[in-house]
């Protein structure tokens, strides 16, 4: 059975002298499980670079567009490049991933991508997550260690280098790395919502989940298959893949999982890294030996010594300890402070106070992956000029598609806000002050304020080592009500009724404007006091727990809690036109079933009928005919797709090192090269495009005809 020493380097029965740890971390060991990881990690960044770093979208991240965007940098310093170097960038950290995986100029390519890739990192906070994350710490290992001394073009070039041992604090590492990831996640699931069954919502209903539904229900599955069964896994993959006997049941477990998620969530390279790092936990020389079982490969020769290992007495059976020199030290001290360092910094947010909202952190090293699930209810965001001029601002503004978490983390709100007081500065509205009324849910609570819309962020004092006292607590005395709203909720939905639960502290109010669309609105009271002002009438009406009112449409509201403790009220509306419209929906498509796929008698009904009603039948057509692509069809535009992005990659590169070196041409000689770029991406889509989709326009109906 492999004990701890094998694994990680020592037992605490080691820690006899410090000469004897240092010298049991510079134990001989193969390097070819070493290889396997630096080749599987640096193909696996080949093919993330392109798609999940941004590089095949960097002209349009960095380019003119995107000099307005408001940006979430981890150091107020650092600043993005102009496009074309920004472009250049991507290509040199995609080459020192080439590098990584050939073994070729391995510390000279480990360097590259390691520095290029935390500064992308460093960037933009707002793109974080735990496996972004563990990326950049396996690539700064990988630039510390000699993962290159089996199977690298370094190793043929330099014959010192070739099948040789590495210290046995190499693997540590890199072990030591792996176990805490699963360990920590698993630890972090010990939240009361996670082991509750509040964390993640509807997973159930994915068809890798269909196997099991014969055993178990949507409620079940999501409760005992995701929420226990992913607390199990994690707590306990680190301890199955450490020992041999239990090693292979890791293996299917992990496997299991990381397929699944791959399905299940939209996070790149992830679960495939996951996968391919497990088996850093085989023998040292497994990779070697599957190697020699290739055709035409038999020959397995052991490794060469290496200097900066220390080998055991072949008389006496055991590590003799001798001198260990400066570089053995500081090796020795350099993994001891890195296993603390990593031991110690997801859970250092008492320190890091400014970053705590209403998580602990920044989304990014703490490894609590999915144990929050919000539900964003609405953003508004109101400014106030040096003239007290009020005004407001669209959510989103001035921000990139897909920047939403900045919401959530009072570090990027300060951020923000200050951004958005620059840009209007940059229109004539100067000295603005800026207001946030953001209203979330954290996993099935009630919608409530996440920031005190009093503040005005903006001018906000945030440090880092200081709570951060804008943002309002999470309302964490009301989850006992939460089998209530659920309970709430399925009786409403089985009326056609929707409802939104609402939650809000003594003396704040909330402006609210009911669509005319949204007939039979009511506002009932579940708990505490509110008051209700109409604008329309001017007229005020006090509520208390149990009372309802119905809320008029076409017109704002204004609800203010008027109890000593927090109010906790319920919206129940009925969306009256979007019924009518899907009924609408329905009878066409009725009418279009029973015209038996007669093409004249089809154009003439949808010539006849509403267009806005043709185009919503032939876009939920179309959705249902995409799921019906086969297999291949899907696979062969999966490897379009993916041929596209690095394509696009690949001519941006070129273009940017010309535009650097030539300078840009005009602009309509960059239009048709953009035209370029996307041509593969056009073309994969149309080639796939449902048939019902290619209908939607009414010219191609006409055009249709003409031909016909």
């Amino acid at each position: 059975m492999v004990m701890a020493k094998d694994l990680f380097g020592f037992t605490l029965n080691d820690f006899k002298s410090w000469k004897t740890f240092a010298t049991l971390l510079h134990q001989a060991r193969d390097p070819s499980i070493l290889a396997y990881t630096r080749i599987a990690f640096g193909l696996l960044m080949i093919i993330d670079i392109p798609q999940e770093r941004g590089m095949t979208s960097a002209d349009i991240n960095y380019g003119e567009d995107g000099e307005e965007f408001c940006r979430f940098p981890f150091f107020s310093f650092l600043k993005p490049l102009p496009a074309d170097f920004m472009i250049l960038l991507y290509f040199f950290m995609f080459l020192g991933a080439l590098g990584i995986m050939l073994g070729c100029c391995y510390r000279l390519s480990c360097l590259v991508f390691t520095l290029v890739y935390w500064y992308f990192f460093l960037l933009d906070k707002s793109t974080w997550n735990n496996h972004s994350y563990l990326y950049g710490l396996l690539g700064f290992l990988f630039l510390v260690t000699d993962c290159h001394r089996y199977a690298s073009v370094d190793g043929l070039l330099r014959k010192e280098l070739r099948d040789s041992h590495v210290p046995l604090w190499n693997y540590a590492l890199f072990r030591f790395q792996i176990f805490l990831v699963y360990f920590y996640a698993g630890l972090k699931k010990t939240n009361f919502d996670w082991l509750s069954g509040y964390s993640m919502h509807r997973l159930s209903r994915h068809w890798v989940f269909d196997p099991m539904r014969i055993f178990l229900d949507d409620a079940n599955m999501d409760f005992i298959i995701v929420h226990l069964g992913g607390f199990t896994l994690d707590i306990s993959a680190g301890f199955l893949l450490f020992f041999d006997r239990t090693r292979y049941i890791g293996f299917l477990l992990c496997g299991m999982f990381h397929a699944m998620n791959s399905q299940l969530f939209n996070i790149g390279m992830f679960p495939y890294a996951m996968i391919a790092t497990m088996f850093s936990f085989c023998p040292h020389n497994s990779f070697k030996v599957m190697m020699s079982r290739l055709p035409g490969n038999h020959h397995t020769s052991p490794a060469q010594k290496n200097e900066n290992c220390i080998y055991e007495d072949s008389t006496k059976k055991k590590t003799k300890i001798i001198n260990i020199s400066w570089k053995q030290s500081f090796a020795a001290i350099f993994t001891s402070l890195y296993i603390i360092e990593q031991l110690f910094l997801p859970y250092s947010h008492f320190v890091t106070k400014g970053y705590n909202g209403w998580t602990e952190g920044p989304y990014g090293y703490s490894w609590d992956m999915m144990i929050h699930s919000f539900q964003n209810q609405h953003t508004k965001i109101r400014y106030v000029d040096g003239f007290g001029e009020e005004g407001y601002l669209k959510p989103g503004a001035f921000l990139n598609a897909g920047r939403r978490r900045w919401s959530a983390h009072p570090d990027m709100t300060v951020q923000y806000a200050r951004c958005l007081k620059d840009r209007l500065a940059g229109i004539g509205i100067e000295n603005a002050s800026i207001y946030f009324d953001i209203w979330k849910s954290m996993n099935g609570r009630f919608q409530q304020r996440v920031v005190d819309p009093r503040v005005d962020v903006a001018s906000y004092d945030w440090s880092p080592f200081k709570t951060a006292t804008f943002v309002l607590p999470v309302l964490t005395e009301l989850s006992n009500w939460r089998e209530k709203l659920k309970s709430i909720r399925s009786e409403h939905k089985n009326q056609t009724l929707s409802v939104v639960f609402v939650a809000d502290f003594p003396g704040m109010e909330l402006e609210n404007f009911v669509h005319e669309d949204f007939k039979n609105t009511t506002v009932e009271v579940l708990k505490g006091r509110i008051s209700v002002h109409l604008d329309s009438d001017k007229s005020n009406l006090t509520l208390s727990e149990g009372k309802r009112f119905k809320v008029p449409g076409g017109d704002y509201h204004v609800i203010r809690t008027t109890s000593s403790s927090t109010s906790c009220y319920v919206y129940v509306y009925h969306n009256s036109t979007d019924v009518e419209i899907h009924g609408k929906v329905e009878e066409y498509r009725k009418r279009i079933s029973q015209s038996e796929n007669d093409f004249w008698l089809t154009q003439s009904m949808a010539d006849d009928e509403d267009q806005m009603i043709v185009e919503l039948y032939l876009r939920e057509e179309a959705k249902k005919n995409s799921r019906k692509i086969s297999f291949y069809n899907r696979s062969v535009r999966f490897v379009l797709k993916k041929c596209a992005i690095f394509r696009r990659s690949f001519l941006l590169s070129i273009y940017s090192v010309r535009n650097i070196l030539f300078g840009r041409p005009n602009q309509q000689q960059l239009s048709l090269e953009v035209e370029h770029l996307d041509r593969w991406f056009s073309q994969t889509y149309a080639r796939f495009k449902p048939a019902k989709e290619e209908s939607a326009k009414p010219s191609d109906r006409e055009n249709l005809k003409t031909e016909l």
